[in-house]
């Protein structure tokens, strides 16, 4: 029985490696922003125009991230950085076919170094209170909510602003 679970746990942990060293978390680059596009109309009602990502790749190309397996985007997250040494993540989404594989939470603890190796004291962000989900990933990597914005959203829907120290 003990060898059985213990092969069994082997090849799990081969699985992981195997999924896992196929991805890959790199900066992002000009040529990913179709692909980045296609994510971001798959995750939002109310998606970012492309040459708004642009402009974030643009002016922080640091704090903007793929997720990426085999040449194809996966998932991304942008950040830029606010006065006060305070790292802001603007947006994350991952392909919804490839949701529940911890791509998304890969992609935050990526940002969350490259603001902590700059210097960054603390981190923020927005998300709709109806994003159950996100907020569950945001409070697992030590996130915090700091208030509710009202009607934030452009259909009406409240935020609420977390926030995580970095030390």
């Amino acid at each position: 029985m003990i060898r059985h679970l213990n092969l069994t746990l082997a090849i799990f942990k081969l699985i992981l490696f195997y999924v896992f060293m196929r991805q890959m978390i790199r900066n992002a680059c000009e040529k990913d922003l179709d692909e980045i596009y296609k994510v971001e109309l798959k995750s939002f009602k109310i998606p970012y125009p492309c040459h708004y990502l642009k402009m974030l790749l643009s002016i922080a190309p640091t704090y903007f991230l793929v997720a990426e397996e085999e040449g194809r985007v996966l998932g991304y997250i942008s950040g830029i950085v606010r006065l006060g040494k305070i790292g802001h993540i603007i947006s994350i989404a991952v392909d919804p076919d490839h949701r529940g594989k911890g791509i998304g939470e890969r992609l935050v603890k990526a940002l969350l170094e490259k603001f902590k190796e700059n210097g960054m004291k603390k981190v923020r962000l927005e998300v709709r209170i109806s994003n159950i989900a996100a907020i569950n990933l945001y409070k697992k990597l030590g996130f915090t909510i700091e208030k509710r914005l009202k009607n934030y959203y452009p259909d009406g829907e409240d935020c609420y602003i977390m926030t995580k120290k970095l030390c």
